[in-house]
Order: structure tokens, then sequence, then C-alpha cells
């Protein structure tokens, strides 16, 4: 690997954070920026059609949360590595993102020298955890209370997601190119197996969650 040159996606669904880190990323020879996207929704066909080596991605995206993403990525893009960049220092969060498939996991109060040193780590196949994270969080993998959010389809965790953000079902199925019928049934399933019967609930349970940010 090391001969190589790397091929990197950058996911963050802000657009100056996106374009600092490919400037910094350029003064790498041998590392190279083949995509970038900021909407949830997006990513993962954009990292099946482009194939990267390694997937910078944030937790907090609009449309679909990175450890979702994440878990698409790595169950059904061969071969891509996925380093999770962000500013959420929980460790359930830390522990989901591995149990996920993440091959690193790296705070945004980093220095520039040690997302090099993570993208190159995880391009080799390491395990990477940056500064700040605790290294007993590996001891909590496959520990936890099993959670009905791991019940959602895809899709239910894509619908979930856009409810949270406030879009109506009409809008739900204009972004995910469904009929209106289809996105309501898909809704009763997630909120069947949530047991969750309100959209209020459902927004405090997706913000709680962390699979939206509380603005």
């Amino acid at each position: 690997m090391t001969e190589q040159t790397i091929t990197i996606f950058l996911a963050d669904d802000h657009t100056m954070f996106r374009e600092g880190l490919a400037a910094l990323v350029a003064r790498e020879d041998r590392i190279r920026v083949v995509g970038q996207c900021g909407d949830g929704l997006k990513v993962f066909e954009q990292v099946r059609q482009l194939q990267p080596d390694v997937v910078v991605l944030d937790i907090s995206m609009s449309g679909l949360n990175g450890l979702d993403i994440c878990s698409e990525i790595t169950r059904k893009a061969q071969g891509v590595s996925v380093l999770i960049l962000t500013m959420h220092d929980n460790e359930e969060l830390i522990a989901k993102a591995l149990e996920r498939g993440a091959s690193g996991y790296l705070l945004k109060e980093s220095a520039g020298d040690e997302l090099i040193e993570a993208i190159w780590a995880v391009a080799r196949g390491e395990l990477y955890l940056g500064p700040g994270i605790p290294k007993g969080v590996l001891r909590r993998l496959g520990k936890g209370d099993s959670d009905p959010y791991d019940q959602l389809t895809i899709r239910e965790r894509e619908i979930l997601h856009l409810i949270a953000e406030g879009k109506t079902n009409r809008c739900i199925a204009c972004d995910l190119s469904l009929s209106i019928k289809t996105v309501n049934t898909h809704r009763m399933h997630l909120m069947h197996k949530l047991e969750i019967h309100d959209v209020t609930s459902l927004v405090k349970y997706a913000i709680r969650k962390g699979i939206v940010p509380l603005h």
C-alpha cells in the first residue's frame, strides 16, 4: 500500500469543511480525492460507483446519518474502508460506528497530520482510534442491549431521518422516488418496530439517538 496512491471520498454535509479537507489532502502526493458528497441519501451510490480506498465520513449527515451509511458501505462496497471524522466523542456512538464496520474514528478537532495518518492506517487495513478516543470503547463492542433501531431496514432508516428533519410524506416520496402510499407504509412499519406512535416522539427519539442533530 505504501507504494500506491490512496483514493478517498469525502462525505460531510458542510461544503466549506469538505473543501478544506480536499485542500489539505491535496498536499499529499499519494492521496487523491475522487469524489465528495453532502447528501446522506446519495453517498452510498457514489461510493459504489467510484470505489475509493477510503471514505472519510461524518456521523451527522442530511438525509441519512453516517452510521447507517457506514453499514451500507462496509456490507456492500467490498474493499472500501470507512474513517469516521466527526465532532461526536460519545462512547456509545464510537462503539456503534466500529460495530457497523468503521475502520477508524477521528475527532474534527484533530490536527491535519493526524487525518493523513488515519487515512493511511485504515487503507492498510488497520484499526485507527484518534487522540481523545478512549481505548476502553473497544470493551463496549457487542455488549449493548438489543436496540429496536437495528430492526429497521435501510429504507425505513432513511424515512425516519427525513421525518425527523421535518419533511412531509410528499416531500419524502419526492426525495426517494417513491409513491406517497409506499412512504406511508414504511412509516407505519418503522413506528410499529420502535413502538412510537406520533411524529413528535419520533423526532425526539431521532435526536436522542443522534440520528439527526439538535439545532
